[in-house]
């Protein structure tokens, strides 16, 4: 008879680093005062020749300056409350000045005295320099707050600050407070959103053709044999994942599970969408075969209820259930196998190839690996099968590699 196992030390350690947890929470974002978008101007300490001893600067900008920057856009920061500027006019010369504290989210940036940030929604064209930074020395990735005041309202400034620019960065909003890196160089921040834009067209266009709204779940409509086809695992595979979902949308599609059967658990292991879950070993390559099975067998599904026998779903088979009678049907070809299977071999679909790439250099890819042209195999392919089987894999793929970058 079981019983309840209460664990003292589970207790007090998961307790203890629970507040910690909140640190990396994306609800850091909805702080008190809440965010102001700015343009800042970080130090780019390997490309800045201080002197290392005295750290002295013969000028801050112009030809003779030793600084160096990365310039951001859209850079976030918190708690910037109302600047009060304060004039003191001891030596008879009027002095304005504009002082104030914010804070800096983690993961993000590690600010430095001596960095420079416009407000980008002030139309006064003012330059505020960081002149102290303290944070949470007992944390790796902790909150910062800095120090900061008016430095000068001058255009000429503001160009010096672009010239001593090294590299420019973007400020992906929507990743800050998460564990992805939110700041991103310009170049990859446009071929991303290309990226993520394509991906959303591949969503659109995949519901458009497979999306059946009776059953709630994606049919293929095989006209070969006659029947429509339903991928028992690749419908779990894209609820956990959410796959044919764009992000940040409220049109959704919330599958469930349609096949009540107490060996699917085994059908997913075998299946060609644990594989990928598992980064696409190549010691456990296969073509993956896989058998059919009739709605009629499963009574409890709305196949069943509304009599559409024409539906089959698919079953995976482990290796030692292929045999000589039932290799007719997977989910590679015997030439995708071999071009899988050849690491110097690329095939020529854009679907195969980002597959390919995924199975010989999965932990080294890149944003640059993924062509902005994959959604034309889903558009134009003439083999729709490989559009309602590969489509969930490639946009898993893509958005691993979206997480990785």
């Amino acid at each position: 008879m079981g019983g309840l196992i209460f664990n003292e030390e589970s207790l007090i350690t998961n307790n203890i680093f629970r507040f910690e947890s909140r640190l990396k929470s994306m609800t850091n974002r909805f702080v008190e005062a809440g965010a102001i978008l700015t343009t800042y101007y970080n130090i780019k300490e390997n490309a800045t020749t201080v002197d290392r001893g005295i750290r002295d600067i013969e000028q801050l900008f112009g030809f003779k300056s030793p600084l160096r920057f990365n310039k951001i856009e859209n850079f976030p920061l918190y708690g910037f409350g109302q600047a009060n500027p304060t004039n003191t006019d001891e030596l008879g010369i009027e002095d304005i000045n504009v002082e104030g504290e914010c804070q800096i989210l983690p993961s993000t940036i590690v600010p430095n005295p001596n960095d420079f940030f416009r407000l980008n929604h002030l139309k006064m064209n003012a330059i505020f320099q960081v002149v102290d930074v303290q944070y949470d020395s007992m944390k790796i990735e902790g909150y910062y707050k800095i120090r900061y005041r008016l430095h000068s309202t001058s255009i000429e400034i503001l160009e010096n600050l672009d010239k001593q620019s090294v590299e420019t960065y973007h400020t992906d909003l929507d990743s800050v407070g998460s564990n992805i890196n939110p700041i991103i160089q310009a170049d990859d921040f446009i071929r991303r959103s290309q990226i993520q834009q394509m991906v959303n067209q591949m969503i659109r266009s995949y519901r458009s053709m497979f999306y059946n709204d009776r059953h709630n779940c994606f049919l293929f409509h095989n006209q070969d044999h006659g029947a429509r086809w339903f991928d028992l695992c690749g419908n779990e595979f894209m609820a956990k994942h959410s796959i044919m979902n764009s992000e940040n949308t409220s049109n959704v599609i919330i599958l469930h599970d349609k096949i009540r059967d107490s060996r699917k658990e085994l059908y997913y292991n075998n299946s060609v969408y644990n594989w990928i879950e598992l980064g696409a070993p190549k010691r456990m390559l296969q073509k993956f075969h896989f058998s059919m099975m009739y709605s009629e067998d499963y009574p409890d599904s709305s196949f069943y209820r509304w009599s559409d026998g024409d539906i089959q779903i698919i079953q995976p088979l482990a290796l030692n259930q292929v045999g000589m009678n039932n290799r007719e049907l997977s989910y590679f070809d015997d030439t995708q196998f071999r071009a899988f299977e050849d690491g110097g071999l690329l095939p020529t679909s854009e679907f195969e190839k980002l597959i390919w790439k995924f199975i010989n250099n999965g932990h080294s890819l890149s944003i640059n690996d993924v062509s902005l042209y994959t959604a034309d195999s889903l558009i134009s392919s003439y083999r729709n099968i490989d559009v309602f089987l590969y489509t969930p894999l490639v946009i898993y793929i893509i958005r691993k590699i979206l997480r990785m970058n």
